[in-house]
């Protein structure tokens, strides 16, 4: 991710319960090991006009917003991808099972917990300041601001590129001194 800012337009919502099969359907995730191959088929059979709608926006800059429980089901790591790879910045949601949130981590994916998305509409301008943990939001129902729930090591690993971040760059050390 390399940022502490991230920003873009809701252009998609969703309520509570949002489940890895919702996201990518099962058939799909033995097709590729391409990333972004699985962007094609989000939402496919719950929300047919995703894919359409993130990738409509000329600044390429979504920001999804979900209620409680986004990314429950099986562990999937495609889940991730396919919403990542639809030039989703961001997703906004109440609450995330453990194995949604630690993908979306380990691969860079911003994904960030508010207490609660009622007041977020579509069309928002979001601005998320992962150094001072916010979340501002600016609308026709004018500016909101909101706390979130992340613990600084979280951020923090979420900044230097997750995970996969982490491991490239002791690679990178590693390479380095053994020249």
């Amino acid at each position: 991710m390399s940022s502490s800012l991230v920003s873009g337009i809701v252009t998609v919502k969703f309520g509570d319960d949002i489940n890895t099969d919702y996201i990518i359907p099962a058939y799909i995730l033995q097709e590729a090991w391409d990333k972004k191959f699985f962007a094609d088929y989000a939402f496919e059979r719950y929300r047919p006009d995703f894919v359409k709608t993130c990738r409509s926006n000329p600044n390429k800059d979504n920001v999804v917003v979900g209620g409680k429980n986004f990314g429950c089901g099986s562990s999937r790591e495609q889940a991730v991808y396919a919403i990542q790879y639809n030039n989703v910045n961001a997703v906004i949601a109440e609450s995330f099972p453990d194995i949604f949130f630690r993908n979306a981590m380990n691969n860079s994916f911003c994904v960030v917990k508010v207490e609660s998305t009622s007041d977020f509409m579509l069309g928002d301008r979001v601005e998320i300041d992962l150094e001072k943990l916010a979340v501002n939001a600016q609308g026709e129902h004018g500016k909101l601001q909101k706390p979130i729930l992340m613990s600084e090591e979280e951020r923090d690993l979420l900044v230097s590129g997750g995970r996969l971040g982490k491991v490239k760059e002791r690679l990178r050390e590693k390479l380095v001194t053994s020249q």
